[in-house]
């Protein structure tokens, strides 16, 4: 088993503190040098405090072009080493909580396909991981408290169709399949902060898939549900290509 926990950073010319802050939220976990931080940039980064890098048992820079944060995400993971890896925006923030998580099971256990544990969401409040499969139908899971096997995700890359909500598509492929394990977690390990274009922009690409998705991991009786929801919403509110509009032109 790894001794590492990877960290892939996604960082399109992020404003300092906020970069800053991400990255010493990391280092002033306890568990630090257990973990492989790897940024990956696109455009410029400001510079970290001196020293701050050498916290960590790895530290990482690779610049792609910007192709989006699911790409990024998929760069990351190629170079991460360590049994999990977890995904984070550069204006996120890790709680003191990810080190009981690291402690009693991260790196004691790595056959685990996803480790979740719950989040605090700007805007939202506390978000805690279903216990139930079918959960993800509903709402999917906060993307920084999500723990992937390493080896599934180099086997299982993004799919960067999905601009969005490539994860919410993983998660179900992950979770609704009964032979992977999955841990639900109870300890609080992150702080998502809102405002990026995840939580303004939606995903029509994967809301046009999100019935085939559903039913092919579930069954098509939820898939159907997951369409007439749809077209329920879209009969009262309007096509969605128009309703969104306002939030592509931002």
């Amino acid at each position: 088993m790894s001794e590492y926990i990877s960290v892939v950073i996604a960082a399109k010319s992020p404003p300092p503190e906020q970069f800053r802050l991400c990255v010493s939220s990391f280092a002033a976990l306890a568990n630090a040098g257990a973990l492989q931080i790897i940024i990956v940039k696109s455009g410029d980064i400001p510079e970290l405090p001196l020293g701050l890098a050498q916290r960590f048992g790895k530290f990482e820079i690779v610049d792609i072009p910007p192709e989006g944060v699911y790409a990024a995400y998929n760069a990351g993971c190629n170079l991460a080493v360590g049994a999990y890896t977890l995904f984070f925006g550069a204006d996120d923030i890790a709680l003191p909580g990810m080190d009981t998580l690291i402690d009693e099971v991260l790196l004691k256990d790595s056959t685990y396909h996803l480790v979740a544990a719950p989040c605090y969401m700007q805007s939202r409040g506390l978000a805690r991981p279903s216990n139930r499969r079918t959960g993800l139908i509903f709402a999917n899971w906060c993307h920084q408290g999500l723990f992937y096997q390493t080896r599934y995700l180099k086997s299982h890359p993004y799919d960067t169709r999905y601009r969005i909500q490539a994860d919410h598509k993983m998660n179900i492929d992950i979770v609704s399949d009964r032979n992977n394990r999955i841990f639900i977690a109870k300890d609080l390990v992150a702080y998502f902060c809102a405002g990026g274009i995840s939580s303004t922009r939606p995903d029509l690409v994967f809301r046009a898939d999100f019935p085939t998705i559903v039913g092919a991991a579930y069954g098509r009786q939820w898939g159907w549900l997951v369409a007439l929801k749809q077209k329920l919403i879209d009969l009262v509110k309007g096509p969605p290509e128009k309703r969104f509009q306002g939030a592509y032109r931002r």
